[in-house]
């Protein structure tokens, strides 16, 4: 829902933009880029005496909206005192997947057997928290809680997460979640208890999340996630005591490849298989792992907004793909990703599932690095596992993103070298999978035996730094083209 805009006096102070500012005041502006003029979001207007705009504000505003004193207030100081009109943006439409491949059915209460066991499974991700009660037994689904990830106020990424931890924030990331986490949990229980069926409280309640989530929740320094050679604080499994429960962190794989994508090596059973597979997550991050139950690899490639909406979050990061392989296939843009006249200064109005979405130049070149990070990514990883495409047997494609991407859209802009062609499924969310997976093991058999598996995983698991990597850049420069 978008929220009303409202008029605030700012007081000067020369150190802060309006931005902080505004969140010394309690107006937090949900944006994308924490302050770094990136998403367009933070919008107010000068009642008086507006400033010049930026380049960046010329990119997101209207020359109408430009003349009557709209800015981005991240861009400006407040240099003396300022009375502004806070406009608040709708946020980005973000369907979170639930889900996964195994096809955990929803529980109807038949065949339930009085005080059966349960657990709480929870995807922590960067966009958004997703938390399941299932039946320890069966898997059934028997209630669901998802939210925004509200440390999103600081930035829809990662590092700028990192930077606001840095600067003395890292508190307010780890509580804020925490309420998430706690929120979830009480209204799980009610959904449970409604059933009149199961046990009052959960055997456990276990989360998988990337390496920085985790570590912001825990309230660990991030310091070494941050700059090279990129060192978490721990990478195994953690604890986490709410004011309503204990949570169990699932370990991770290293700095980038983290628990989430842990789990979904156990939700696809990847770990387990005779011939290679392919796991791959695309986000802001396209994680991947490749092998089998005798060895793996894995590596993160940084893919940028445009996944998750483009530059300006302005349609689902599916849709765009899909509309960037019919503009190449109607002819309307070219293989170097120029569009033709008379759409190259204007972009292109085009058909994605029931609605029209408006292309630019900015939104085509997002998705072509994204793209050709990805490519190459997958690449490095087939060259050091001395196998071509076609000797992969499968390849499983998790998320949120994967759950609606078309396939062979993708195929034909480039995001997957074509010898995967037929291989590729998607599987929903193998975070939230992957975390039931573990804590149904860890109950039934011991927490030990699972960490047994994790830690076997993780010691047969070679990570790789694609930066590292002399073919990365080369690949990914050949690529780049759609």
């Amino acid at each position: 829902m978008q929220e009303e805009n409202r008029t605030v006096l700012l007081e000067a102070a020369p150190a802060e933009s309006l931005l902080e500012a505004l969140k010394r005041k309690n107006i937090f502006m949900e944006g994308g880029c924490n302050g770094a003029g990136r998403c367009g979001r933070c919008l107010v207007r000068f009642v008086k005496a507006a400033p010049l705009p930026t380049a960046q504000e010329r990119r997101f505003l209207t020359a109408m909206q430009l003349r009557e004193g709209w800015r981005l207030a991240c861009l400006h100081r407040c240099a003396r005192e300022y009375e502004v009109e806070v406009g608040f943006s709708e946020a980005p439409k973000i369907q979170v997947v639930t889900e996964t491949a195994a096809g955990a059915e929803r529980a109807s209460g038949r065949g339930a057997v009085q005080e059966s066991a349960w657990c709480v499974a929870v995807d922590l991700g960067t966009t958004t928290i997703a938390m399941q009660a299932r039946e320890l037994e069966s898997g059934a689904v028997l209630g669901e809680w998802v939210c925004m990830n509200p440390q999103r106020r600081e930035g829809s990424d990662v590092i700028s997460r990192m930077q606001a931890a840095m600067a003395g924030r890292a508190r307010e990331l780890s509580d804020c979640v925490c309420r998430a986490l706690e929120q979830g949990l009480e209204s799980l229980r009610g959904q449970v208890a409604a059933t009149g069926r199961y046990a009052p409280e959960p055997e456990g309640s276990f989360l998988a999340g990337n390496t920085v989530m985790e570590h912001l929740l825990l309230g660990l320094p991030v310091e070494g996630l941050s700059r090279y050679p990129f060192r978490p604080e721990t990478l195994e499994e953690g604890q986490l005591c709410l004011k309503n429960g204990r949570v169990t962190l699932l370990p991770g794989f290293s700095a980038f490849v983290g628990a989430d994508l842990l789990a979904g090596v156990l939700a696809t059973g990847l770990d387990r298989s005779a011939e290679p597979q392919l796991l791959v997550d695309l986000g802001t991050n396209g994680e991947m792992v490749l092998g089998c139950r005798d060895w793996l690899l894995c590596t993160a490639t940084a893919a940028g907004p445009a996944f998750e909406g483009g530059p300006g979050n302005q349609a689902p990061g599916t849709d765009l793909i899909a509309a960037i392989a019919a503009l190449l296939r109607e002819g309307r843009m070219d293989e170097t990703g120029l569009l033709a006249e008379p759409w190259f200064q204007t972009g292109a109005d085009c058909r994605a599932k029931d609605a029209v979405i408006h292309i630019d130049q900015a939104d085509i070149r997002a998705v072509q690095m994204a793209k050709a990070a990805v490519y190459a990514g997958i690449r490095v990883l087939l060259q050091k596992a001395g196998l071509a495409p076609e000797q992969v047997e499968r390849v499983w494609l998790a998320g949120g993103f994967g759950y609606f991407l078309d396939v062979k859209s993708a195929v034909e802009i480039g995001l997957f070298p074509e010898g995967l062609t037929g291989r590729i499924r998607a599987v929903g969310n193998t975070s939230l999978q992957g975390a039931w997976d573990y804590g149904r093991l860890s109950i039934k058999d011991g927490p030990e035996t699972v960490r047994q598996r994790a830690e076997a995983m993780k010691a047969r698991c070679r990570a790789i730094n694609l930066a590292e990597e002399a073919d990365f850049e080369e690949i990914y420069l050949e690529h780049i083209d759609l």
